[in-house]
């Protein structure tokens, strides 16, 4: 994984040089996990999901080194590769069905493809991508009982419930998810500008 010091434009030019093995694992290993969780949520067979991330993968390796950070920002540019693997699988498969259908039904057999909003897909993922890796460096410079006071509040409880679960006052629980809250959301602002 890149530290936090190494910015993902020097992992991207680093990984653009084929030699480069370990930054081009650095790389997979970054993009892997969202990749994966794009063309899940665009309705990829659970069994193909593997097989699909790694030509989204094979597909990098072979454009990367012709990716300009000034014609697009890089989760764009992703972004169109994903779509791309993610239709020309989705126009295979649905070819395949037209095939089988025609065959077992007669040529009535007609049916709409219907691609869900990819875009729309995408940035969910992202969101949820960054909110994730911002989740987990948080964690990392919190001791104590700040992250659990934190999360007890996303999962709905009042700050007295919360503040009587951990023995905690009420101001200090204010105070703690006061304090991780204000860094998650530097930490997200971090991370969309370096990843992106």
């Amino acid at each position: 994984m890149a530290t936090n010091n190494q910015t993902r434009h020097s992992l991207l030019q680093r990984a653009t040089d084929l030699k480069d093995e370990d930054a081009w694992e650095q790389f997979a290993q970054q993009y892997h996990r969202f990749i994966l969780c794009v063309l899940h949520q665009l309705g990829v067979p659970r069994d193909d999901l593997e097989d699909l991330t790694q030509q989204v993968l094979i597909a990098l390796t072979r454009d990367l080194p012709r990716y300009d950070r000034d014609r697009a920002r890089f989760r764009t540019w992703l972004s169109t590769i994903i779509r791309n693997k993610a239709n020309s699988y989705f126009r295979k498969q649905y070819s395949q069905k037209r095939c089988l259908d025609a065959v077992s039904a007669g040529p009535e057999v007609q049916q709409e493809f219907k691609a869900p909003d990819i875009a729309e897909i995408i940035e969910k993922e992202w969101a949820a991508y960054i909110g994730s890796l911002a989740m987990k460096r948080v964690k990392e410079s919190f001791q104590g009982q700040a992250i659990e006071v934190f999360e007890l509040g996303l999962d709905g409880h009042s700050a007295a419930e919360i503040a009587e679960k951990t023995n905690l006052t009420v101001a200090t629980v204010y105070t703690l998810k006061k304090r991780v809250k204000k860094r998650l959301y530097l930490e997200i602002r971090n991370l969309a500008s370096e990843l992106e």
